[in-house]
Order: structure tokens, then C-alpha cells, then sequence
């Protein structure tokens, strides 16, 4: 039922750097099991530079963020009644308010603590808690609100400029609009179609084989099982599936524990390979969709290539929406999987 597909292209040149010695390279083409979505393997040696020091930045903006106290009260916006009689979300130090600048109907950020740089290391399944909670709480109102809504909600975090944060306190953003995002939508519907034609959901049976595999499963934390993606969509695709759980409302805490402590070694990880930030997005199902889909946590680490600047992301993403990456996934796993041991 699930196939690892790929294809590999040669290329054959003169190399400057080998007194014109005839030299072979070879791409790999690979598809994802589920969705079809290519990436391609580069032959390409890479040495990623040291993270950027971003103790003077975050001391420079921490006098005029927006996200610490008491400033988070007094300039970002409050709920209506009817979602929060409070005015915003609350959580021990995480706060979620209205997004001023909305992406759809129901757009919100979030603080996870009033502390304002906080390196990656010490984000911590502790740390990360409140702040989860908090967005269940919030799709818990949407849903008292306006209980026949459609609402195709996700958790999306950038972590530090490299990854587009434009601020630099720890915060997310939620999207939870009657339309999805297109890989939200092609998530679904994948995984939707392959319960039509197999009977079974999709989610189980691939971690049932990733195990079996062992090339690219990383470990369980207590309801979720871990794994680096076959065709990741970028240097190194991470993806956290939830047990027996499809959306966000219906999270436990003790499920939200297990995530988040999956989501420590991860990050632990990141820090000791040097990666500069990342990406993560946490997808949910619909009513609708409990029998096929199961709620994930994808991250994607995030560096700076080069001196100049340069980031890993360029026309074939931005264009041609096919990812690169000179990581192959099950060397990644064999050392990532000791974070998970």
C-alpha cells in the first residue's frame, strides 16, 4: 500500500577541481508516499556556518517588543465577548490575542512566556505548554462561537529571523479559515483518498512500516510517534503524528505532553547540530475527517548557507514547488535518533 519511490539522474563532466577527471553525480528524485510531492536529493557537500550571535539584537529590541510586558497588554488587540469575554487567551506566560494583520477569518498570535529571546536549547517541553494549551483553548471558542463553521485550523511558528520571524520574542501565529492552505488541503485529501482505496487510514500503517523500515523512524513520546520525512520539504523534514487523535479540540493534556516532549528533543538536537532556527506547523483535522487523518507537528530546521547571506530556499521552491536538500533523510535519522533514545 505505501511505496517509496524514487529516481536517480547521473550527470557526467570534466572536474576543474580534479585536473579534468571524468566525475559522476547523481541526483535522487524522490516522491512522498502519500502526496506525490517531490524532492531532490543533491550529491552536494555542505558545511553549515555558525549560528549568528543574536544576543546584541534581541537586547537592542527588547525595549520596544510588542510581545513583552507590559507592552503586550497595552498594544495588542482583545477578542469580542462572544470568543473571550477576557480579551485574550491566557496560560500561565502564554497570551493569544487577535492577529492585527489577519490572514483569514480567524487569525491569531501568541506569546509562549514573557521572556524575550530565548535560545533554542532552552525551549523546553515546559516552556512550550502553556502556549499550546492556549490554542486549544482558543479552538475550543471558535467552536462554542460558531459551531457549525468550518474551520481548518493550524499552529505555524517561525523561530527567529532566519525563518522569517520578524520579531525576535517566541511566538506563533494561528490559521483557522472555511478554506485551507494548499498543503493543508493536499494533506487532507491524500490522506482521505488513501482511505478510499485501502479501507485503513494512511497514518498508522506508515508508521507501521517506517518502524518495520528503521531507516527514518526516530522513537515514540508517550501518543506520538516521531519520524524524519522519506521526501522531506527541506534540508530536514521532522514529523510528529498524534495516536487515535485528528483534531486539535480534541487533544488531551497528556497528548499536548507528549508532543511537546518530543518537540525538547528535536529542538535539543537543533541546537547541537548549530541549525540557526526553524519552521514547525501543527495541521488539524475536521469533524469529518476522524477516520483518515490524524493531527501532525511538521518542523523544518533553517540555516544560512553562506557568508553573504544566502538561505537554502530559492526558485525550485519559491517556482516550482520541489524542494532541495543535500541531507539524506536516513543518515539525518541515524544521528537524530539518539535525541530520541
Amino acid at each position: 500500500m505505501i511505496e517509496f519511490v524514487a529516481e536517480e539522474s547521473v550527470t557526467v563532466f570534466q572536474d576543474p577541481t580534479k585536473n579534468w577527471e571524468i566525475t559522476r553525480r547523481t541526483t535522487q528524485i524522490r516522491k512522498d508516499p502519500l502526496t506525490g510531492i517531490r524532492t531532490r536529493i543533491l550529491d552536494y557537500p555542505v558545511r553549515l556556518p555558525d549560528p549568528p550571535d543574536l544576543t546584541d539584537l534581541a537586547n537592542q529590541t527588547a525595549g520596544t517588543c510588542p510581545f513583552c510586558p507590559p507592552r503586550v497588554t497595552e498594544v495588542t488587540p482583545k477578542y469580542l465577548p462572544e470568543v473571550c469575554p477576557e480579551g485574550r487567551f491566557r496560560r500561565g506566560g502564554a497570551v493569544l490575542f487577535p492577529n492585527m494583520f489577519p490572514y483569514d477569518e480567524n487569525s491569531a498570535v501568541a506569546i509562549f512566556s514573557p521572556e524575550h529571546y530565548v535560545p533554542l536549547s532552552r525551549l523546553t517541553a515546559g516552556y512550550l505548554m502553556d502556549g499550546f494549551l492556549t490554542a486549544q483553548d482558543y479552538a475550543r471558542a471558535l467552536e462554542r462561537a460558531n459551531p457549525e463553521g468550518t474551520r481548518y485550523f493550524s499552529l505555524n511558528w517561525n523561530y527567529l529571523p532566519v525563518a522569517g520571524a520578524s520579531i525576535i520574542h517566541p511566538h506563533y501565529q494561528i490559521v483557522a479559515g472555511h478554506e485551507p492552505t494548499n498543503f493543508h488541503e493536499i494533506l487532507l485529501r491524500s490522506s482521505a483518498r488513501f482511505y478510499e482505496a485501502h479501507r485503513v487510514p494512511y497514518w498508522p500503517n506508515w508508521i507501521a512500516v517506517e518502524k518495520e523500515k528503521g531507516d527514518r523512524y526516530l522513537g515514540r513520546t508517550g501518543t506520538v510517534d516521531w519520524a524524519v520525512a522519506y521526501a522531506p520539504r527541506g534540508l530536514i523534514e521532522v514529523i510528529g503524528v498524534v495516536e487515535d487523535c485528528a483534531r486539535v479540540e480534541d487533544m488531551t493534556e497528556e497528548r499536548w505532553s507528549d508532543l511537546a516532549a518530543g518537540l525538547e528533543r528535536l529542538f535539543r538536537y537543533f541546537a547541537e547540530k548549530r541549525f540557526h532556527g526553524f519552521n514547525l506547523a501543527l495541521f488539524s483535522g475536521l469533524e469529518s475527517d476522524r477516520e483518515h487523518y490524524r493531527l501532525q507537528v511538521r518542523v523544518v530546521p533553517r540555516v544560512i548557507l553562506s557568508a553573504i547571506g544566502t538561505n537554502e530556499v530559492n526558485y525550485f521552491k519559491m517556482l516550482h514547488e520541489e524542494c532541495l536538500t543535500m541531507m539524506r533523510p536516513e543518515e539525518t535519522a541515524a544521528e537524530m535518533r539518539r535525541a530520541f533514545a
